[in-house]
């Protein structure tokens, strides 16, 4: 028999029809001009309910053993709503269809549709790599100190405050808690570094200085989240010979000692208590930070119940010696170059034959656009090398903003001028 086109649903309906009135399956084969196999074969599909498989080869791909209309409902839905995830494409998929969640596509498989079919809409999902261990623990007091600012203080009526407060974890010791006014006609902003070095430099003529200083990624500790080169702060506690070791991004948890210091802080000092003028909080705050040290039981660290400097009374003083007017000579400009020149950094020559580094831009010429290049501090002439992939050394140029001067924040004026400078005697009549 000559092959005919598959039956249509009208030829599958007579042969229902004429099947259940007891026609014979031959002589419904020659009435639809097909072979007597065919009709067997439909009149099962259609006795039973079940339906043929489909023809060729099956269906490879993302969903594909999903209807394409449900795949195609899907992908609209995600269009509609960028900001949805698969759980939430899956449930109003759940609503709009009657099928039951089991015959829905996975959340899993949604998302790898939505990565191939729509990539337009799928939110960028940037990781944040964190560190593989948090900070190493502490042994003993002044071996590292955590700092952080409590934020939006308020006293008077409507002036913000920060709180900068300074722990030892290890001796539970409160180091310092300085009230800064921060308040802007828009409200209110960060501390500065020149307010964290005074903060420190405080603690440090008191306590001498600790080993080490621990943050968080605030971007007056670290710069801003995707700068690779080390922040002026940093370099500066590199220059008097202290590390800094920055926490975890967004793990509060690293320096947990400092953040109950907050709440400590706060319960004793301005949570039940009014301040009219920033001073009477400063007030409040040496005064409770001296009771906690001197007096409180304290159950932090191994005090036992005991004040801190009675659990640790050589938690005094750190043994080494600090004082802000000689800051200059003890601040070690070498070792901040040899903190420097141990790094490499990559970057990519402007359009305009720039190249930033550590918030300075430096021009090293057009002949490279769009080019990588590796820089290098060199210790000896403080400048920074700027070579090609090749190794050719494309400028070497001075290093800006990493004086002692600009580190430090001042230049004394003995340094600022090496020879004796006579002011202008008063001529008045002559």
């Amino acid at each position: 028999m000559a092959t005919r086109a598959p039956l249509t649903q009208a030829e599958k309906e007579h042969l229902k029809c004429r099947r259940e009135a007891g026609a014979p399956v031959r002589q419904i084969a020659d009435e639809l001009h097909c072979s007597v196999e065919t009709i067997r074969k439909w009149w099962r599909y259609l006795r039973t309910g079940q339906s043929p498989s489909a023809r060729g080869r099956p269906r490879t791909g993302i969903l594909s053993t999903y209807p394409s209309d449900l795949v195609e409902q899907a992908l609209a839905v995600k269009r509609a709503h960028p900001h949805w995830g698969p759980a939430n494409v899956q449930l109003e998929l759940q609503r709009r269809r009657p099928l039951p969640r089991a015959a829905l596509p996975s959340e899993a498989r949604l998302a790898a549709l939505f990565r191939a079919r729509c990539p337009e809409a799928v939110q960028a999902h940037r990781r944040q790599p964190y560190p593989a261990q948090p900070p190493p623990a502490v042994r003993f007091p002044h071996q590292r100190w955590q700092i952080d600012g409590k934020e939006k203080v308020t006293v008077a009526e409507q002036e913000v405050t920060t709180v900068l407060t300074i722990r030892d974890p290890a001796g539970a010791l409160m180091i310092a808690s300085r009230a800064i006014l921060t308040t802007t006609e828009r409200g209110w902003r960060k501390v500065t570094l020149a307010e964290v070095q005074e903060t420190l430099r405080s603690a440090f003529e008191v306590w001498g200085c600790p080993l080490a200083v621990q943050t968080d990624h605030e971007v007056v500790y670290t710069g801003a989240p995707a700068a690779d080169f080390p922040s002026l702060f940093t370099l500066w506690l590199i220059g008097l010979g202290i590390a800094h070791i920055p926490s975890r991004d967004r793990r509060p948890t690293d320096q947990p000692p400092v953040e109950r210091s907050h709440r400590t802080l706060g319960d004793m000092a301005w949570k039940d208590e009014h301040f009219d003028r920033v001073e009477q909080l400063q007030a409040a705050l040496d005064d409770h930070r001296q009771r906690y040290n001197e007096e409180l039981p304290v159950h932090a660290a191994d005090c036992q119940g005991r004040p801190p400097l009675v659990a640790h009374p050589l938690a005094r003083h750190s043994g080494r010696p600090f004082h802000r007017t000689l800051e200059w000579t003890l601040f070690d400009l070498t070792r901040v170059d040899a903190y420097l020149a141990s790094q490499v950094w990559t970057r990519q020559i402007s359009a305009t034959g720039n190249v930033s580094v550590g918030h300075h831009v430096y021009y090293v010429g057009r002949t490279h656009l769009n080019e990588s290049v590796s820089v290098r501090f060199i210790p000896e002439t403080r400048a920074f090398r700027f070579q090609l992939t090749d190794g050719s050394v494309l400028r070497e140029l001075p290093a800006l903003g990493l004086d002692q001067a600009d580190l430090i924040g001042y230049m004394p004026i003995e340094v600022a001028l090496p020879v004796a400078f006579q002011f202008p005697l008063p001529l008045v009549g002559v």
